[in-house]
């Protein structure tokens, strides 16, 4: 959330940050391929560094949130679902963005976090590259304010982008390298904020 002076500007929303600021210029959004293949490089990456942590971390506190590090983990691949979802129902509500794990796939520990992502990066292929891709410039309502699907799918990738990152700090942390990390260069095209936390 951006507040400046009397306006709220909810959630990382690049167009309503540009006017608040008085900024010009066009927002980047990824373009259909490099979308595909910015999903497959950052989804896969995180479904490694998940199966990488030991289980009692499942309920270890990310510090910025104070959320758990199971939640957290689940997060990272339950953006990019509810854009899926949204597409399918015409919106995005703020309910869709904190949903818990234990509500959606039971008591379960980082492996099974980790087949859920594989599952989500299997219908983010199939939505933006199968034989019926998504319509990118439908209209969608979300707690941001008017998206396209596109902008939407556009903000869940960068959404993942910035908390794998994240997690790779979490992991530093707990003394655990992550196996074949991502570097910058494979997060160029992708549109994220520049603080860690």
């Amino acid at each position: 959330m951006t507040i400046w002076g009397d306006e709220v500007v909810i959630g990382f929303n690049p167009k309503e940050l540009s006017r608040l600021f008085g900024l010009n210029g066009e927002v980047a959004v990824a373009d259909l391929s490099t979308m595909i293949e910015k999903y497959e490089t950052v989804l896969a990456a995180a479904c490694r560094a998940t199966r990488q942590l030991p289980p009692d971390h499942m309920d270890w506190e990310c510090p910025e949130r104070k959320r758990t590090l199971g939640r957290f983990t689940f997060h990272i691949f339950d953006r990019p679902e509810r854009a899926l979802n949204a597409y399918n129902v015409g919106m995005y509500s703020s309910e869709d963005r904190g949903r818990n794990f234990k509500d959606v796939l039971g008591s379960v520990g980082f492996e099974e976090i980790a087949r859920y992502g594989e599952e989500v990066l299997s219908r983010v292929k199939s939505a933006l590259g199968g034989p019926s891709p998504l319509d990118l410039d439908k209209v969608l309502d979300t707690y941001m304010g008017t998206k396209t699907a596109n902008e939407l799918m556009d903000l869940a990738l960068g959404h993942s982008v910035h908390h794998l990152k994240q997690l790779y700090e979490y992991m530093a942390q707990s003394g655990i390298k992550p196996v074949d990390p991502l570097g910058e260069a494979d997060f160029q095209g992708i549109t994220v904020p520049t603080e860690l936390f």
